[in-house]
């Protein structure tokens, strides 16, 4: 009776995860068809399968986007973005799970407290300091993100770190080798899971995000390029899904790639902590 009841209880939740994960495709399944329909064919069936394959969108999109410039500026701003959040927050949690005081946990807790912060709090001093900084440009946006990226990543390296056995680095000074040495050669590379884990979070989120760059530079990026199609009196939602398309592409292809270790690095970091 116990065994039957399981099964039922098991089948239950399998059909509703079924449902909740159709639910969650369903807006991709939406955008990719609109990318191939006309503007009309949106507005009579935006539901319905395309009448023929029309990529005249993709090239309107490609176009008046200019999208292999601003691709580069937010791959540019992605990948540096993503490297300066690595390195400085991997090196920070790194001493400061190594260094046992009051003023380290108080470091610590101050990146924590960071994270209940809502960006919209911080927005008008970030773009008034942005602008006495001489830092509203591609280039100047990059050590933002940092900031802003550092408490969630120094969080979750904080506990991963305290997992990696100490003798390691104490073998390695005693054969005289320095601080940054340890690190680089010898933590680092232990950290590869929760590093990936990071990289994924936190490039899905610079790639994809919006009102920074519509404070700071204005345009020049994918996103701000996609509210071409989406004017006051005129609005190209063929065009808009296709832009859509191309930009998601990029991204999709580097989550899949790594998100094995999302839940592994999480997990991980959340019980060696």
């Amino acid at each position: 009776m116990a065994d039957k009841k399981h099964e039922y209880i098991k089948r239950v939740f399998t059909a509703f995860m079924v449902i909740a994960a159709l639910a969650f495709f369903y807006p991709v399944i939406f955008v990719l068809l609109n990318a191939f329909k006309t503007d009309a064919e949106i507005t009579l069936n935006p539901m319905g399968l395309p009448d023929a394959p029309n990529f005249a969108n993709f090239v309107r999109a490609w176009t008046v986007m200019e999208f292999p410039k601003v691709f580069f500026n937010t791959f540019s701003i992605t990948v540096l973005g993503l490297t300066g959040i690595i390195l400085s927050s991997s090196m920070a949690a790194y001493i400061l799970a190594r260094t046992d005081t009051k003023l380290s946990w108080f470091i610590y807790g101050f990146f924590a407290f960071a994270l209940v912060i809502p960006f919209q709090i911080i927005m008008v001093p970030i773009a008034v300091l942005s602008a006495d900084l001489h830092l509203m440009s591609i280039p100047g946006i990059i050590p933002m993100y940092w900031g802003l990226g550092c408490p969630t990543a120094i969080f979750m390296f904080h506990g991963f770190v305290k997992g990696v056995p100490r003798e390691l680095e104490e073998s390695a000074a005693i054969d005289g080798a320095g601080p940054f040495y340890i690190f680089f050669n010898i933590v680092f590379p232990l950290l590869k899971t929760i590093i990936a884990t990071v990289a994924v979070i936190d490039a899905l989120w610079l790639w994809n995000d919006f009102l920074l760059p519509l404070i700071v530079v204005k345009q020049g990026t994918i996103q701000l390029a996609q509210m071409m199609f989406n004017g006051q009196f005129l609005k190209e939602y063929g065009a808009m899904t296709a832009s859509l398309t191309l930009s998601a592409l990029p991204i999709v292809i580097f989550y899949l790639g790594l998100q094995k270790y999302i839940v592994k690095g999480i997990a991980a970091g959340a019980v060696k902590g």
